[in-house]
């Protein structure tokens, strides 16, 4: 996993700054070792990550089995689950396996919403 590409969420903190009203746009990886699924799409996750380095989307793991009582704010109930954030909201869930493509996508549309190159910002400046 790049350092720089993708970070560990480990703290009660760290998970504060990201939810709070003016946090960064972020996707977070919500896994566990156990998961085939979730080691299936780690390597899509962090190749889009790479991909994005510079953009204003975060990308974010934050695994389950060590933290649960982080995760447990989110009620995460299947795995694994990327949530898109913004602003400190939640603006949509992915439940299950993501290749590079569809996380890319949803990233890509992240991004937009958080440099504000959405459709109305396109059409009106």
């Amino acid at each position: 996993m790049s350092d720089e590409a993708v970070q560990s969420i480990d703290t009660q903190e760290a998970l504060e700054a990201l939810m709070s009203p003016d946090g960064p746009a972020a996707i977070i990886d919500f896994w566990a070792a156990w998961c085939g699924p979730c080691r299936m799409m780690a390597p899509h996750f962090e190749s889009v990550a790479a991909e994005m380095v510079g953009s204003p989307v975060r990308f974010l793991k934050l695994d389950t089995e060590r933290h649960p009582e982080l995760a447990a704010a989110f009620q995460v109930r299947s795995l694994p689950t990327l949530l898109l954030v913004h602003r400190g909201e939640i603006k949509d869930a992915l439940v299950g396996f993501r290749d590079a493509g569809a996380i890319r996508s949803r990233a890509k549309w992240l991004e937009g919403k958080a440099t504000n190159k959405g459709l109305f910002a396109r059409l009106f400046g």
